[in-house]
């Protein structure tokens, strides 16, 4: 394992005179990377508005917002007096994306060199809009369609099938895009409210990398001015989950050749995983049950009951901690209670501190490649600015985990009583 000295050494190298942050006059908090070397320039600005922020305080009452409604905002701004904005970024030389996720809505762009005029342009996306009743309908069956191509994916069913197994309350069990119901209740002045309330400058980051200069970035980045924006009419409030699942498992049908599955774990305790330190280990824990490393993995692998395409990973929010172990298997419930006996062995015998170590010195290689792309370096400081924690604490943290945690929150996850199952199967022969 690298020792602390190497780590302090691979972090100056680093970042040191090549990371800058500045916080505007309107509130938006900007990160710089320089990167003289490279040949483009990613740049991602960030709102902390997601599809789990669904519960608010509207005058002090409990409110839903109708699920989809982040994604429905990030629609609506990503066009600009009726024109599409990748249109106007590639006119401009750039390419540009937008996408939301639980946590929060990104807008992006990718060019080369000259960022400065599609920097402006993003920036501009974000002063006061004008929604109207009429291009709010009319963006309704776009994302109609939208929502229906994800209801034709057997992983994006498998997945949400089983955060509905596991949450009554937390937006975690609806579709990102919402759902055909939900959208016909969003109208044009819930958008004007929700921007006003969650599309101010103390609620996103802005993070440029590639050939820049920060003190450019920063000048341009002062253009952001929503001093005259509404009061907010939303205030964020949290769910009222409940203990314990819905139901430890689902069954749906659909057009595919091999059944898929859906493991997870409603975990407890999830307020302390905002912690990235936490991330990190969960990370490490989930690749030592059942990595493509672990001879679990293989023995599972060589007797036809996993494929290639088995996984694990977690979601994590202010409220929610969700892990997972999902991929292909002819015997879904033998693979689940396989899975859970491997759980219930190490947590016995504890994690081997050996491959713990060689999984660690994995963590720090895969961890310092990213320095190597101005978009993965971009992503991550978005996350962890969200997170409240930096790019130096990471590469601390990467380069001295800690066993003993490890084997704890080993220890304390993967309850089996929180456990559920969903499970997409082959549509049997003459259905439809």
């Amino acid at each position: 394992m690298m020792s602390k000295i190497d780590i302090e050494s691979v972090s100056d190298l680093l970042l040191n005179d090549r990371l800058y942050a500045h916080t505007t006059a309107s509130g938006l908090r900007v990160y710089v990377y320089e990167m003289p070397g490279k040949s483009s320039v990613s740049v991602q600005l960030a709102v902390g508005f997601g599809s789990t922020m669904v519960h608010v305080l509207d005058k002090g009452s409990r409110y839903r917002l109708p699920a989809g409604t982040a994604h429905f905002l990030e629609h609506k701004l990503f066009e600009r007096n009726g024109v599409d904005s990748f249109t106007l970024f590639a006119d401009l030389g750039a390419s540009s994306n937008a996408y939301t996720t639980f946590n929060r809505t990104t807008f992006v762009f990718r060019s080369g060199r000259e960022y400065e005029e599609p920097l402006r342009v993003l920036l501009d996306f974000f002063r006061k809009p004008l929604f109207t009743e009429e291009g709010v309908e009319k963006e309704k069956p776009i994302i109609e369609d939208e929502i229906r191509m994800y209801m034709d994916d057997p992983g994006w069913r498998a997945s949400f099938n089983l955060f509905r197994n596991l949450y009554r309350d937390i937006g975690i069990n609806e579709d990102i895009a919402g759902n055909l119901r939900s959208i016909r209740d969003i109208d044009y002045r819930l958008l004007n409210d929700c921007f006003d309330s969650f599309y101010r400058p103390g609620n996103m980051a802005l993070a440029v990398t590639g050939p820049v200069e920060h003190e450019k970035v920063f000048e341009i980045a002062e253009q952001l001015d929503q001093s005259g924006s509404e009061v907010p009419r939303f205030e964020s409030a949290s769910a009222q989950e409940q203990d314990g699942i819905i139901r430890d498992s689902s069954l749906d049908r659909m057009n595919l050749s091999m059944p898929m599955f859906d493991i997870g774990f409603k975990e407890r305790g999830f307020a302390r995983f905002s912690d990235i330190k936490y991330e990190l280990l969960m990370d490490m824990v989930l690749d030592l049950i059942s990595g493509e490393s672990t001879e679990f993995f293989r023995q599972m692998y060589d007797s036809n009951l996993l494929s290639d395409s088995f996984g694990s990973g977690f979601y994590s929010g202010d409220e929610y901690l969700c892990t997972y172990f999902e991929g292909d298997s002819h015997e879904p419930e033998k693979v689940r209670d396989m899975i859970l006996d491997r759980i219930g062995s190490l947590k016995r015998s504890g994690l081997d501190p050996e491959l713990f170590e060689e999984r660690a010195r994995t963590s720090v290689g895969s961890y310092i490649s990213i320095f190597d792309s101005p978009g993965s370096v971009a992503g991550s400081l978005i996350s962890c600015h969200f997170k409240n924690t930096s790019l130096y604490d990471i590469i601390q943290l990467v380069g001295n985990p800690d066993i003993d945690a490890a084997d704890s929150m080993l220890r304390d996850c993967f309850d089996p009583s929180q456990c559920s199952l969903s499970v997409i199967t082959p549509t049997e022969s003459g259905e439809r």
